[in-house]
């Protein structure tokens, strides 16, 4: 699935995470889905609160967070 960047400011420590969906959604550190693993992973129908995705090298956000994320596709899945 496609990438989406978000970005929270005004003191952000963490990113609450409201997946409506059918599908999962995965949540990874900076501003891509390719910076490892994914920190949270949310099954359809849920929330994750308080998730930290942390620090990353080359992006500076003063008092804020960012994480990006991605609906996950299965084999089975169609759009």
């Amino acid at each position: 699935g496609d990438c989406i960047t978000v970005v929270s400011g005004l003191g952000a420590k963490s990113l609450n995470i409201r997946n409506e969906s059918r599908k999962a959604v995965e949540l990874f550190r900076g501003a891509v889905c390719d910076n490892g693993a994914p920190i949270a992973t949310v099954g359809p129908h849920s929330s994750s609160y308080g998730v930290h995705p942390g620090r990353i090298k080359g992006i500076d956000i003063d008092d804020g967070v960012v994480g990006s994320f991605r609906v996950v596709k299965r084999h089975h899945d169609e759009y």
